[in-house]
């Protein structure tokens, strides 16, 4: 028996140490180039790509009028390292037959992290105060940035009162990049028993039960990510991650079998029995796995100039009984959820609980023939049948309460069967 434990702090790069230019106002300018004229006439050859000069930085000439009227992207100067906890501490006992059999406790816990996800975090959002005035912020008032800002929607004589309103109201919206302040908790319970290769068989099983909760969650471009409803109120973004697998089983095994010259079956072959019936052997792998978490939305009529809109609930579970199959065009009860008043906030959490997408059940089947050609030559034949029982793997249900299709599953998020024959040349 062996007893295993550790813990750690493990820091990320500082959001900032290649940030590049972006947002640099006033001191960074693009020339567009052009080619052709609309009808194909060549305007800029490569001898002289920019044959009228480059659009020149205004500098800080304009002061606070830079870039007034349009939407800002600016990186944050003041910005502190994320950084993770982890923690674990797991036991290991061989049983007879060579079983490896591993349990651990592994956790960890992540701060400071990253939410600046492009299009995410508006600063111009109007507080839960504000957003009372109701019908009072779409009145047209006079726009004292007229003959100020000539672009955009804060160009026109009159705009709404509730774009003065906004922190920053010389801007249509001001989205910070490398933002960071999320925080995020991982709990699991991880199980894995391991059989060695001998007498020609191994198998590998590993089970994770686990739990993760953040307010933010997004890596770079892949995950999901479920967006910020308030960002005054970033203590009701904490939830469920969407990016959670509350369960998942893996089983694979490889098997010789024992068919052939020295084997329990054809011991004493001759070479070309052996050639023709012996050498196969069998793979498989079992993949059982919960769904991720739904995050629903709606259509956006807070009025608050945030990222999404989330439903309201009456309180009760919209788990609806059957397989997916049967749930196709219903996989949730959707009455349980409503569109929120004009000027209001939805109170779903930013994801469900008690709701999860499809899972996986997938099985991938192989079995191979080595046929020996000399001491140093094998030719294999390989027969491969990916999601051998063709079972589909469904894809999210719409989580958008104000699309005709809410709650109904459209499509798969894996392939059919696949099978597929290959001869292999060791040598």
């Amino acid at each position: 028996m062996v007893v295993r434990g550790g813990y750690g702090i493990f820091y990320a790069p500082a959001l900032t140490s290649a940030g590049g230019t972006v947002g640099n106002f006033g001191f960074r300018a693009d020339t567009p180039y052009v080619g052709l004229a609309a009808d194909l006439t060549p305007l800029s050859y490569l001898s002289n790509p920019f044959p009228n000069g480059f659009t020149a930085a205004v500098g800080s000439s304009k002061g606070l009028l830079s870039s007034i009227g349009t939407a800002i992207n600016a990186p944050l100067r003041a910005t502190k390292v994320p950084y993770t906890e982890n923690w674990n501490l797991n036991i290991q006992y061989e049983l007879p037959g060579g079983i490896l059999l591993d349990a651990g406790y592994v956790a960890n816990r992540g701060l400071q992290l990253n939410e600046s996800g492009e299009g995410t975090f508006n600063l111009n959002q109007l507080t839960t105060a504000q957003l009372a005035l109701g019908n009072k912020l779409q009145a047209s008032v006079l726009n004292p940035f007229s003959g100020l800002i000539t672009v955009g929607t804060l160009a026109t004589k009159n705009i709404q009162a509730g774009m003065l309103l906004t922190p920053f109201p010389q801007y249509p919206s001001v989205f910070p990049l490398y933002l960071n302040g999320s925080s995020s908790s991982y709990h699991s319970f991880q199980l894995k028993g391991e059989r060695r290769f001998s007498k020609g068989m191994s198998a590998l099983m590993t089970y994770t039960f686990a739990k993760a909760i953040d307010d933010y969650s997004i890596i770079a471009n892949a995950g999901r990510n479920a967006a910020i409803q308030n960002v005054y109120d970033r203590y009701s973004e904490r939830s469920v991650s969407p990016n959670d697998i509350s369960q998942s089983l893996l089983l694979t095994s490889i098997y010789e079998l024992p068919i052939g010259r020295g084997h329990w079956v054809g011991k004493n072959w001759n070479h070309v029995t052996n050639f023709l019936i012996g050498g196969w052997q069998v793979n498989g792998i079992l993949t059982l796995q919960t769904g991720f978490p739904l995050a629903l939305s709606t259509q956006n009529t807070s009025n608050a100039g945030g990222a999404v809109l989330r439903p309201n609930t009456n309180g009760k579970s919209a788990a609806l009984p059957g397989t997916t199959e049967e749930r196709l065009s219903r996989y949730f009860d959707t009455s349980v959820f409503t569109q929120p008043d004009p000027f209001t906030f939805g109170n779903v959490g930013r994801t469900l609980g008690d709701l999860r997408g499809p899972g996986i059940h997938n099985v991938d089947f192989s079995a191979f023939k080595n046929f020996r050609i000399k001491e140093r030559a094998n030719l294999q034949f390989r027969g491969e049948f990916f999601n051998l029982t063709n079972t589909p793997t469904f894809n999210l249900p719409d989580q958008v309460r104000s699309n005709s299709t809410f709650g109904r599953i459209t499509s798969t998020a894996a392939s059919p069967r696949q099978v597929q024959f290959a001869l292999k040349l060791l040598f």
